[in-house]
């Protein structure tokens, strides 16, 4: 972690005197008015530095760099201050020089994203010489201006902007691995998804509304919007977190920013090796699941059986100079050899085995002192392969019979990213990046030998369980997933006297291309449930015994584009408060299955910040933020509401079983077919034509104070007020009520067809409404439909205090409470209170008005209190103590369930009402989840072999206690099939619990020559 101001801070909590702090801040407060402005940063793998020297005229501050070559020299202005931008990450050497004397001579660690502020240089070659390098001798307290590598939020008033940034040193010392996701679970106002989708929620936004950063390239994973496409942990060097009021620079995000940085090499030649080991499955430190049952005693989850054998990633590195101080390289080569887990389930044993090797090389090449180009390149295989055996016995690990089948996922990742930055004179600069990253997944598996066969299951309405009885593994055959996206980013900064602004735009085009098919012959399943009301309206026969038949045919290549152009103003309005005003313009282009564009949406966002040096010294900072935020919505969003497609399910009578195949023999259909969806849609069946981007409000406001020399704290109120979101809905019967109102008496529409609109808003819908063939576009007012606008409030207000370590007090500890509020309709782009993780822009929520009976209350994310503690301790004897504490209280819980009425169109979609029982439960008042609380701890123990060889061993455990709480019941009240007096068939799985994950212990050595 990295500090962009208060370098004298630094240096003073390293002396540990209070007195010389203060000093250096206020020998730096002068400098403010100019360096403000030219040292602020968003979204760049270059950091710089700014300061004020007091020495007089006739001298010039030079910057260099002992481990690159690199050096300028910079001219002080008549007041003294100067700045220096687009500086490679790494330790800088600043000195005072008139002439051929150097006066003095300061160590600054400069940052991705940030800019170091350096104290005040003036002084003599005497105190240059006497003091230690890094440090300096200001009426004798020596000031080092080096940045703590534990102070993860640093008071920075160059920027309305809050950001933690986590160094990998630190993590390393911790029990939480390299990876954006495990850094932003550090904040407690960072709220861990466990129960959905296993992503964390930033902002009170849904998990599928963060974006990522690799070295400034966006890779959101644009497959799912969940997560990223990463790159290998081991190579990460920086990692910063945005949680609210992120600069219009930044890719437009509802939720927060996760931007990471790769490590560069330097002149000084290093290579290492890095083992991370799991243990195999064992009662002491890896233990199994605990079981968890329904309401009749049956497995709910069965897990106790399982195991692992051990697990090894291995990473072999090394970094340097190819040409001496000009390119300079960081290699890595990863590999993950095969190992084998073993799962059980009701009815089979999966043998399952992994394996992955990698590849990565990160180029750094310093064209001149103004100019700077880096090349990242990373290739990644990796393969998983399981084999199905089935069970005797149900639930019996010792019953294992004969092979059954098998299945593979094959994964071919790469990734290509460039960095240039031209510091083109001392008022502009130009920053350029382009990118591309691609996967192709292949999922073979043995039902694809036998596409004869179709996939047979059975359901046990006693015990309400489904159990593949067939000769088929899958019910469905897989193209290979081609997944790819290519962008680029550029933008001038100009400094125009008090104003810095900067003009940029950026573009990046995805394409998914997928074909997804159930086995030819269907899916069948057999049910014993007499006088039920099927789907397709059809009442079951009295004796129960029927059978359906489910076909899915599906798939085609989408490509979805985002456009963005922003202007942003830092204005240094007075000497200690910085405004800043921008303005983002997106504009994101949706094609179908078959290349026509179907949606488009533009939008413009405003950004409001402040930033207010209170005391010119920058111990204490008032800084907040206003703003307008969308998203980009992901390329499976188009591959589920624009592809090619057609659903359907037959319901039939049988006389008999084939022995062979398990498929029904005698059929005779019930009622007509049930049709989901039927060929490829056209623009005009896919959305309404004036559909608009989703957007919500966001404010926050917040204090950070130095409290001592190692002592800081923060305080943080925000605001969130979702108002507008693309979802589909399906209720036709709206559309023709108002059709017919409006003249167009034949028209008539079905309940099955979804489209896209914005819920609660007008909309035009282009239909044949007079029966002449020819499309007539119709305004409908939002009201026809009798859905609510969405509703989306989250409020929170967080605490933290952080020490930073030092020799004198060499331990660091950051204390994070954060109160949460969160309630409305929807959670955002996924549903998480119906624990759906995809489908995006097309949950249930919106489909039918009777959906949303009830569904204004506590949403999934509304934990109110949350506390996490993060903390490391130093040995003078090379042991090293880490930690982690975190706890919360309880998520609400609902009740759901299927409409009652038959005849409702809600009726279509099951078990996702908020009737129970035929009673409208509102939406999180079913009961809140317990209290939940983990302990996580590492120790690590580093030898210094000689001058260059250094060895770390580290043990990390997690959820040291093994404790097994609840982190998740379900929530689904209802079979989703009616008795013939419209009473609902209760789920034995109603409010089954979900554990907390076991005690896990890993071990991790590393070796670096240098």
């Amino acid at each position: 972690m990295s500090s962009s101001n208060g370098g004298g801070r630094a240096g003073a909590r390293t002396m540990g005197i209070h007195l010389g702090a203060r000093f250096a801040r206020r020998m730096l407060a002068a400098s403010v008015l100019l360096a403000c402005a030219q040292g602020v940063m968003a979204q760049s793998l270059t950091g710089g530095l700014y300061g004020h020297e007091s020495a007089g005229d006739g001298v010039i501050v030079r910057v260099s760099s002992r481990a690159t070559g690199f050096t300028k020299d910079v001219a002080p202005d008549a007041n003294g201050r100067y700045a220096l931008a687009g500086l490679n990450p790494g330790d800088y050497q600043v000195s005072l020089v008139r002439g051929s004397e150097t006066l003095s001579q300061q160590d600054v660690t400069v940052n991705p994203n940030r800019s170091a502020a350096v104290p005040d240089l003036g002084g003599t070659a005497a105190a240059a010489t006497a003091a230690p390098a890094g440090t300096e001798d200001l009426g004798g307290v020596r000031v080092s201006a080096t940045a703590m590598a534990t102070d993860v939020t640093p008071i920075d008033v160059s920027t309305p902007e809050l950001s933690t940034s986590y160094n990998y040193r630190l993590i390393d010392a911790l029990p939480v691995d390299r990876s954006p996701e495990s850094i932003a679970r550090l904040d407690s106002s960072v709220r861990f998804d466990q129960h959905n989708t296993g992503f964390v929620s930033i902002g009170g936004a849904s998990p599928a509304e963060n974006r990522y950063y690799y070295n400034e390239f966006d890779v959101t994973n644009d497959k799912t919007s969940l997560g990223s496409t990463e790159l290998p942990a081991e190579a990460i060097s920086d990692t910063q977190l945005i949680t609210s009021g992120a600069g219009a620079s930044w890719t437009n995000a509802t939720g927060g920013i996760l931007s990471s940085t790769i490590k560069q090499g330097t002149n000084d030649f290093k290579a290492g090796y890095s083992v991370y080991f799991t243990p195999p499955t064992s009662r002491l430190l890896n233990p199994r699941s605990h079981n968890s049952l329904n309401a009749i005693g049956d497995y709910y989850g069965y897990a106790s059986a399982n195991t692992h054998d051990g697990l090894a990633q291995q990473y072999l590195w090394a970094s340097g100079a190819l040409v001496k101080d000009e390119l300079f390289f960081f290699a890595l080569l990863g590999n993950e050899p095969a190992s084998k887990a073993d799962a059980y389930s009701q009815t089979q044993k999966q043998v399952s085995s992994v394996r992955d090797k990698n590849y990565l090389l990160n180029l750094t090449w310093n064209i001149s002192n103004d100019q700077s180009l880096n090349v990242l390149a990373h290739r990644d295989y990796s393969q998983s392969f399981n084999n199905y055996y089935h069970l005797t016995r149900n639930y019996d690990p010792q019953s294992v019979g004969g092979f059954f089948g098998w299945s593979q996922t094959r994964t071919d990742s790469r990734f290509l990213i460039g960095n240039y930055h031209w510091q083109i004179d001392d008022d502009l600069s130009l920053r350029l990046m382009g990118g591309y990253l691609g996967s192709i997944v292949y999922s073979p598996s043995s039902g694809e030998q036998n596409t004869e066969f179709p996939y047979v299951t059975s359901y046990d309405s006693a015990t309400q369980v489904q159990t593949n009885i067939g000769r088929n593994t899958a019910a469905y055959v897989y193209s290979p997933s081609d997944y790819w996206r290519r962008g680029w980013k550029g933008d001038l900064t100009w400094q125009l006297g008090d104003h810095k602004l900067v003009f940029g735009g950026e573009y990046y085009k995805h394409s998914l291309a997928s074909t997804t098919d159930s086995v030819p012959a269907g899916w069948y399943t057999y049910y014993d449930q007499p006088n039920v009301t099927l789907q397709n309206g059809s009442i079951s026969p009295a004796d129960g015994r029927y059978v359906s038949q489910y076909v899915d045919i599906e798939g085609g290549s989408f490509e979805t584009i985002n456009k963005g152009a922003y202007v942003e103003d830092y204005w240094q309005a007075a000497n200690r408060v910085l405004i800043y005003g921008a303005l983002r313009w997106d504009n994101y282009i949706y094609k179908d299955g078959v290349g026509h564009q179907f949606m488009r949406l533009p939008i413009t966002s405003p950004r409001l910040g402040v930033s207010w040096d209170v005391d010119g010294d920058s111990s204490l900072k008032v800084g907040g933020s206003l703003g307008k935020y969308t998203i980009p919505l992901p390329s499976s969003f188009s591959f589920g509401v624009a592809e090619p497609r057609s659903t359907y399910t037959n319901y039939y009578t049988y006389t008999g079983v084939d022995p062979n195949t398990q498929a029904p023999l005698g059929l005779t259909q019930i009622g007509n077919s049930y049709i989901q969806n039927q060929g490829v849609p056209t623009p005009a069946q896919i959305a309404a034509t004036d559909v608009k981007a989703p957007y919500q409000y966001e404010a926050q406001l917040y204090a950070q104070k130095q409290l001592t020399p190692a002592w800081s704290g923060l305080v943080q109120l925000g605001w969130v007020d979702l108002r507008r979101i693309v979802e589909d809905t399906c209720y036709g019967g709206g559309v023709q009520a108002y059709a017919q109102a409006q003249g167009y008496a034949g028209y008539q529409q079905d309940n099955h067809t979804c489209w896209l609109i914005n819920p609660g808003e007008a909309f035009t819908l282009k239909r044949d409404y007079d029966g002449d063939g020819q499309l007539e576009a119709l305004r409908i007012p939002g009201g026809a439909l009798d859905l609510p606008k969405p509703r989306h409030k989250y409020y929170n207000l967080k605490l933290a205090l952080t020490h930073a370590s030092t020799p004198a007090e060499p331990y660091f500890l950051n204390l994070s409470y954060t109160y949460a509020r969160e309630y409305g309709n929807t959670n955002g782009l996924i549903d998480e209170e119906r624990r759906s993780a995809g489908w995006i822009g097309q949950t249930q929520a919106f489909n039918y008005p009777a959906l949303e009976y009830g569904g204004n209350g506590d949403l999934a994310g509304d934990i109110r209190h949350s506390l996490t503690a993060t903390g490391t301790y130093d040995f003078a004897n090379g042991l090293s103590l880490g930690g982690v504490f975190s706890a919360h209280t309880g998520a609400p819980t609902s009740c759901l369930g299927t409409v009652p009425d038959k005849d409702d169109p809600a009726f279509n979609a099951p078990q996702s009402s908020h009737y129970c029982d035929g009673v409208v439960r509102k939406q999180g008042d079913d009961r809140r989840l317990p209290f939940f609380w983990q302990l996580d701890l590492s120790a690590t123990y580093r030898w210094k072999i000689d001058q260059d060889n250094d060895l770390s061993l580290q043990l990390r455990m997690t959820n040291v206690t093994n404790r097994q709480g609840t982190i998740d019941i379900n929530q689904v009240y209802d079979t989703g099939t009616l008795n013939d007096d419209n009473s609902a068939i209760r789920s034995v799985n109603y409010h089954a619990a979900t554990w907390q994950l076991p005690r896990t212990t890993s071990m991790v050595l590393r070796y670096t020559f240098q």
